[in-house]
Parts: structure tokens; C-alpha cells; sequence
């Protein structure tokens, strides 16, 4: 009986320690995956912004030769790069990551498929009051062209999705309902959350009815030349090149790259469309900022923000040790991270020190997540975007209603006046802890709550 009872406890340790060697071993993978993803992503994004910075210079050498034919190959070279180059890099992103064992997602493959016939058939037919279309394509059968693209990587599998994409139908601006970060600091209690980025929002919120919400902000409508997936962020300008970069810089430059051709005064001063930075190109503020955590600064040449690449990966270990109800459940491993192109052009010189955009990518790194360009939780956080897309309006309409989505849940827990209180009575005696102490292993009070 004692060797009986002795085997039996020793064969669920065994078991146990399966489990748990499964599931670090699958965490393992998910990392390696998720920064392979991220890495190669990055590393097509910077190949696509040389190819355009070639591109300008060759189309300002086309200028000086007078070659109209190249002057209009060019340009709708460039135009195309923009879809296509984010395209290859998010190829070749899942290949990076189906090569570190991590096999495709069917609920990626779920919102990717939907997604295609939302391009295929929604983008051309939607039109303005006037009768314009909604979403203008940025060249002649683009958004056929794009849609065949993004059917043919859900077709091979999604295992990384693109955590900083941008659907055009997306809601923009800084309203608290679109924030996950307000979720998580009512669900966890954080009320550093509200001193730091809503300060009034415990005090001033009543109650739903009538709606106290201001209305959600609309998708903004604009020129659609960059790629919801790893979009370059870039603008069309036109104008002379000599308002946009000297020719020593040019010339200089076209060497370097082995560009044939010569580049005089009349490419310079002869109005055209070049391919320049755009919103998005701002100084990388975030990790600029002394309380970041990190170690050391941020060396000037690379300090801008602009492309980059987040995925998500998320992977199952399937477990042996039965649960309480006789089932075999599964744990889950969510691993997301970020990466972007690193160049310069001369010395400490940015890529974007010049607005137009010039060949200067010469490496790819990983950096952290929180100083990434993905939203607020995520593009390819699933539940999250079933909530943003899908609940979000009806909560607009007919306040808040409990059920299986737990953000729902969040803005039910959020009515309750006595849990608004006791983060108001908190913040009024513990309010000088909400810092960020920068350097590694820093005091995060308030702060972001992930930074790998």
C-alpha cells in the first residue's frame, strides 16, 4: 500500500513537472519567435525606405536629364513601394516566426480574412455625401492589389499579427475609451493611472445615464499612400528638391550608392512629387525622456521616432496534470515585441534630418514595447478589438451591460461610485508616489506596465 501511494504521488510529479517544463519551453520559443518576427519585419521596412530614397534621387537625376518616361516610372515605383515593401516585411515576418516552431493562429487567420474582404469590397464602394469615394485609392487598382496581398499571407498562416496596425477604420484620439491602459488601472486599481493622464476623471465621472461620454472621435479620412500593416508614415510633397536637401548631400549620397547618372541645378529647382517623412517622424520622445527605464541615452543620430514593427505571438502548451473537472486544459503564452531600422546619414545626422527621404538604414533592433508605436493594447489583441469594434457602440447607446467580454465587465465595476471614491481618497494622501524613477529596475508608480 505504501509503495502504491509512493508511485502514485511520484507519477503527478512527474507529470507536474512536465507541464511546467513544457511551458517554459514554449515560452522560450514564443520569445524567440515574437523577436525573429518583429526583427525581420523592421529589416524589410528599412530596405523599402532606402529603395524610396534611391528612388528620389534617381528621380531627381531623371529631372536633370529630362527623361519624362523615368521621371513617371518612378514615381509610381514609389507609390507601390509603400504597400508592397510593408507587405514583403509582413511575408516575411510570419516565415521568421513559423521557422521558430510557432505554427499560425486560426483567430489571426479569422480577423486577417475578414479584413481582405473588408479592403476588397468595403474600401471601393464606401462614398462621401458628395459621392467621392471615402477611401481614394493612392494608385490605380490599389486596394485589388493590396487585398490579393494580405489574402495570400492569411491563405499561408498568421502566426505574428501586426500589433501596431493601423486599420483605416480605426478610432484615433486620446478618449478613455479607447484606452486599454484605463481598463487596467480601473480592473487593477492603478490610480497613478488618473494623476498621471486623466486627473479629473475620478471626480468629475457621475454616472452613464444620460451618456457622460463625450462621442467616440471619428477615423480620420485622409490620403492613403502608407500601408495599414508596418506603414512607413511618409507624405508626397510637391515642391523644388533645393527646399528639401542640398545637392552636395545628394551628390554625396548617389556616390555612395553607386546611383549612375549626373545630378545638376535643373533637377534641384524643377517642381515635382518626392517622397518625404511624415507625421509620425517626430524625435523619439519616450526614449528620450531621462525616467524612462533603460540604460544609458539615446545616441542623437538615432533619436526619431517613425517605422517600426510590433507583433504579438501566442502559442499553447497543452498540458498532461487533469484539471478539478477532468479536463486537460492548456496554457497560454502571449509574447509581443518591437523592432525598427536604425541608420544615419553622416556622423550623428537622423535620416530624417533632411524632410525628404534619402538611403540611411543600415541595421534593424529590438527596442521596448512601450516605446513602440502600437495602440493602446494592441491591433491584433483580439479581445480587445472585439470590444473597441463591436461592444463599444452599443455601450454608447445603452450604458453598461455585464457579460463574457471582460472590458465590458471593467465599465460595469466602473459605475460604482464607492470604488471612484476610494481611488479619490488614495490619490489624496499617496499622489507624490506617482513618478517614474528612470534606470534600470526603476520605480514604475503610475507608469507603463511592461517594457521587455
Amino acid at each position: 500500500m505504501f509503495f502504491m501511494m509512493l508511485l502514485f504521488i511520484l507519477v503527478f510529479v512527474v507529470i507536474w513537472i512536465f507541464d511546467l517544463h513544457k511551458s517554459i519551453y514554449i515560452k522560450s520559443v514564443s520569445r524567440n519567435a515574437g523577436d525573429s518576427s518583429a526583427l525581420m519585419a523592421a529589416r524589410w521596412e528599412g530596405i523599402t525606405l532606402n529603395l524610396i530614397g534611391d528612388l528620389n534621387i534617381l528621380h531627381a537625376i531623371a529631372l536633370s536629364a529630362t527623361n519624362t518616361a523615368a521621371e513617371t516610372a518612378i514615381t509610381n515605383m514609389q507609390a507601390r513601394l509603400c504597400y508592397v515593401g510593408p507587405m514583403i516585411a509582413f511575408m516575411a515576418s510570419q516565415q521568421a516566426a513559423k521557422n521558430n516552431g510557432i505554427y499560425p493562429n486560426p483567430d489571426f487567420d479569422t480577423l486577417l480574412n475578414e479584413h481582405v474582404h473588408q479592403v476588397r469590397y468595403d474600401y471601393p464602394a464606401q462614398t462621401n455625401p458628395d459621392g467621392t469615394p471615402l477611401f481614394p485609392e493612392p494608385y490605380p487598382d490599389c486596394w485589388n492589389e493590396y487585398a490579393n496581398m494580405l489574402e495570400l499571407v492569411a491563405k499561408d498562416g498568421v502566426v505574428a499579427g501586426p500589433d501596431n496596425a493601423r486599420l483605416y477604420t480605426d478610432y484615433t484620439g486620446g478618449h478613455p475609451l479607447i484606452m486599454i491602459d484605463f481598463y487596467n488601472a480601473v480592473a487593477g486599481r492603478s490610480w497613478c493611472w488618473f494623476h498621471n493622464h486623466a486627473p479629473t476623471l475620478l471626480a468629475n465621472y457621475q454616472n452613464f445615464f444620460p451618456c457622460w461620454w463625450p462621442a467616440l472621435p471619428e477615423p480620420p479620412h485622409e490620403i492613403y499612400m502608407n500601408s495599414e500593416i508596418y506603414g512607413l508614415g511618409l507624405n508626397k510633397s510637391i515642391t523644388e528638391l533645393s527646399s528639401l536637401a542640398d545637392e552636395n548631400t545628394l551628390n554625396a549620397i548617389a556616390t555612395e550608392r553607386q546611383l549612375q547618372g549626373e545630378l545638376n541645378s535643373t533637377g534641384m529647382t524643377q517642381t515635382a512629387v518626392w517622397y518625404t517623412y511624415g507625421a509620425p517622424w517626430t524625435t523619439w520622445d519616450v526614449m528620450a525622456d531621462p525616467s524612462f527605464p533603460i540604460t544609458g541615452t539615446l545616441k542623437p543620430q538615432y533619436n526619431y521616432a517613425g517605422a517600426d514593427a510590433a507583433v504579438r505571438v501566442i502559442a499553447k502548451a497543452a498540458r498532461l496534470m487533469p484539471s478539478g473537472k477532468g479536463n486537460y486544459p492548456s496554457n497560454t503564452v502571449t509574447w509581443t515585441a518591437a523592432a525598427k531600422p536604425f541608420g544615419y546619414l553622416a556622423d550623428d545626422q537622423r535620416p530624417n534630418s533632411f524632410d525628404i527621404v534619402l538611403p540611411a538604414y543600415r541595421a534593424v533592433r529590438l527596442f521596448p514595447v512601450d516605446a513602440s508605436s502600437a495602440p493602446s493594447g494592441g491591433a491584433y489583441n483580439l479581445e480587445w478589438r472585439r470590444h473597441v469594434e463591436n461592444h463599444l457602440s452599443t455601450y454608447m447607446e445603452q450604458g453598461p451591460q455585464s457579460g463574457s467580454c471582460p472590458y465590458c465587465n471593467i465599465l460595469v465595476a466602473w459605475e460604482d461610485p464607492q470604488l471612484r471614491q476610494s481611488g479619490i481618497d488614495w490619490l489624496s494622501t499617496n499622489s507624490w508616489q506617482c513618478t517614474i524613477v528612470g534606470g534600470p529596475g526603476g520605480i514604475r508608480g503610475g507608469g507603463s506596465p511592461r517594457g521587455h
